[in-house]
């Protein structure tokens, strides 16, 4: 009796403290309720070139050309990222933080994009262990009108991808194996870490679950706050 009533203690007291430690999480509609709003629900999203605070000096090239993908395939229209960075270097401007604090309406009457999202790399360190070597990758996500100059969507996100060895899926490791350049490892990187921060991105206008994804709980609440800090 008194092993069972121990044992019962001490299951409550470990789903105690795994409540304790949960990131506390939001539904999609809590947490983002522009983007469920007719008239504020982006159709288009312009993305501002990668503003890399990281380590890696080609941290940026490699993330832009990954983030078109997923955000088209989240049912968004996504301007061209080689035409927009073209168009800003022919007007002098070759670093996205020149253009960070001005009015996001400014892109409205630019482009025509009904958000502008800037993608600010943090962290993009290589790892080296013992038998392997992972890349950790910090990316921070914020969304704005174009017309309200409101924050829609904010995220942030750290991800350790495995650059080598045996993850234990098999499917990872053939993917991994067919890899064999730096560049395009680097470039798988960034997808598998905008596949894990875009979990919190609203679908758009264009994907079949268009406003009926609005009570799934996966936004990490710290994590939305995290992107809007400084």
């Amino acid at each position: 009796m008194i092993i069972q009533t121990t044992r019962c203690l001490a299951t409550i007291i470990v789903l105690s403290l795994m409540i304790g430690c949960a990131a506390p999480t939001e539904t999609k509609r809590d947490a983002f309720p522009s983007m469920y709003q007719a008239g504020k629900r982006p159709l288009s999203i312009l993305v501002m070139p990668a503003l890399n605070d990281s380590t890696s000096a080609e941290a940026s090239d490699y993330y832009n050309a990954t983030i078109a993908e997923p955000l088209s395939l989240a049912g968004y229209y996504v301007y061209p990222l080689e035409i927009v960075t073209e168009i800003l270097r022919n007007e002098g401007i070759a670093d996205t933080s020149l253009i960070r604090d001005l009015p996001a309406t400014a892109f409205k009457a630019g482009f025509g994009a009904d958000a502008v999202l800037f993608v600010t790399i943090t962290i993009w360190d290589k790892n080296y262990m013992v038998i392997a070597s992972n890349i950790s990758v910090g990316l921070k996500f914020v969304m704005l009108s174009t017309t309200t100059n409101e924050v829609l969507w904010s995220y942030s996100t750290v991800a350790e991808v495995n650059a080598s060895g045996s993850s234990g899926n098999i499917f990872v490791d053939i993917v991994t194996t067919a890899l064999s350049t730096a560049m395009t490892k680097n470039v798988n990187v960034a997808k598998l870490a905008n596949t894990q921060a875009l979990v919190a991105l609203p679908v758009g206008h264009y994907h079949p679950s268009a406003g009926a994804d609005g009570a799934e709980k996966v936004v990490k609440v710290e994590a939305k706050e995290q992107a809007l800090e400084p």
